[in-house]
């Protein structure tokens, strides 16, 4: 934190009796039972159906525009309306009806893509799916704020991100590399109503932990004044916190390279090195494994050095992953780069999280998180289409794969300077 009163940053609860921050346990094991299960039950119905959406969207002829829209439009909408749905989880001082709602409906729209014969109706399809995401985001985020102790909050985030990463390897496993063994080459467009329905199933057991966690503002002994101000008020609030504003600004202005080159990997991937479905769901495999073996490391690390050495290096070693792909020419050296890159990446993400929640105040964490995620979605919206549409524009004097390496050789490097950005950020006091 810079020189910014303190007082922006209270926690606004009192208990009826004082306890020894030491001495109370980092999270009650029914709120651990819900967190871990829905963190888990949610990677695991995202990995059955999400990344193999582009690669169903290339089979029917996508171009990299149509895949940067896709892309786009899922980054837009996914956290566009995030400070609507955070602030009537303020004002409503509930969380769990939004994350409940959010957890059983997102998948839902998936179904359309069996029925689907032109790429432009995935964008529609994508559309759908990441407004209902958007739902329960903030609501998500604001509730572990509420449930985590500042001096935990690195350890219990890491956490969360454990078991949601241990959920995206069993569901990547599943359809990448059982099915493919079971029935060979699958046409994931005519199946896809088996995963989404296993997904759906998965997400409705598990929000049923949720039923025994009481809404943390609600709490007998929390006093908390209920969320009155005006939206105007809010908004003012939210700029005039500078600390929360500069990692605002730093982390949009690096999102839009960092999502310059989505669509870029998947053209790579499939039109580059002719990779299978099995050969991608290996990458997401690889990266998933990374972080079931580096994040939990790594937000130990993030409660005892603090969180901003960490921030820097999640947004630092990105710069690696396009440049890999660069000099990729076998689909196994994209598993070396995943694995080498996905590690440092791993290792620094509960910083970043637990930063982003060391910002807010608990009782407006909703809001705080909903303009985060709104600003930063209009950047990735922005950088997304770029990277799409800046091979379309080089393919008209290169070849595809000329391309395709300029534009990587581009984006690795804004990454790589914009990434020493983050070295000003200031420690917030916990």
């Amino acid at each position: 934190m810079t020189d910014a009163k303190l007082e922006d940053f209270s926690l606004d609860i009192t208990l009826k009796e004082e306890i020894s921050e030491e001495d109370e346990p980092d999270i009650k094991k029914e709120e651990a039972v819900a967190l871990y299960s829905r963190s888990m039950a949610f990677s695991i119905s995202n990995g059955l159906v999400s990344p193999f959406v582009s690669f169903i969207a290339l089979n029917m002829g996508a171009t990299a525009g149509i895949l940067a829209w896709i892309q786009a439009v899922a980054n837009l909408l996914r956290q566009f309306l995030d400070p609507i749905f955070g602030r009537l989880s303020d004002v409503s001082r509930r969380r769990i009806p939004f994350i409940i709602v959010s957890t059983i409906t997102w998948i839902l729209p998936y179904a359309f893509l069996f029925w689907v014969k032109s790429p432009i109706y995935i964008i529609l399809i994508v559309a759908l799916v990441n407004i209902l995401m958007s739902l329960g985001n903030p609501a998500w985020m604001a509730l572990q704020n509420e449930l985590f102790p500042a001096r935990a909050r690195g350890k219990l985030t890491g956490r969360v991100t454990w078991f949601g990463s241990f959920g995206s390897m069993i569901a990547t496993f599943f359809t990448g590399i059982i099915l493919t063994f079971a029935f060979e080459e699958i046409d994931y467009q005519q199946t896809i109503l088996i995963p989404v329905a296993i997904g759906f199933v998965i997400s409705v057991i598990a929000i049923l932990p949720f039923r025994k966690i009481e809404e943390p503002l609600l709490r007998v002994g929390v006093k908390i004044e209920k969320e009155t101000q005006s939206l105007r008020v809010n908004i003012k609030e939210v700029f005039n916190n500078k600390p929360f504003m500069k990692f605002t600004i730093l982390y949009s202005i690096f999102g839009i390279f960092w999502t310059f080159s989505w669509p870029l990997f998947s053209i790579k991937q499939v039109h580059i090195l002719g990779a299978t479905a099995l050969e991608v769901s290996i990458l997401e495999i690889i990266f998933a494994g990374t972080s079931l073996i580096f994040i939990l490391l790594g937000a130990k690390v993030a409660d005892k050095v603090g969180r901003t050495k960490l921030v820097f290096l999640n947004r630092a070693c990105l710069f690696l992953f396009p440049l890999g792909y660069i000099f990729a020419t076998k689909i196994w050296h994209l598993y070396l780069v995943h694995f080498f890159v996905s590690s440092l990446f791993s290792f620094g993400f509960a910083g970043v999280n637990a930063y982003i929640l060391d910002l807010v105040p608990r009782k407006k964490s909703g809001f705080y998180i909903g303009v985060l995620s709104m600003v930063t979605g209009i950047f990735y919206f922005i950088g997304t289409l770029a990277g799409g549409y800046s091979v379309e524009i080089l393919m008209n004097w290169y070849s595809e794969a000329v391309a395709l390496t300029i534009a990587l050789a581009f984006v690795a490097g804004v990454r790589f300077l914009l990434s020493f950005m983050f070295l000003s950020l200031k420690e917030v006091p916990r």
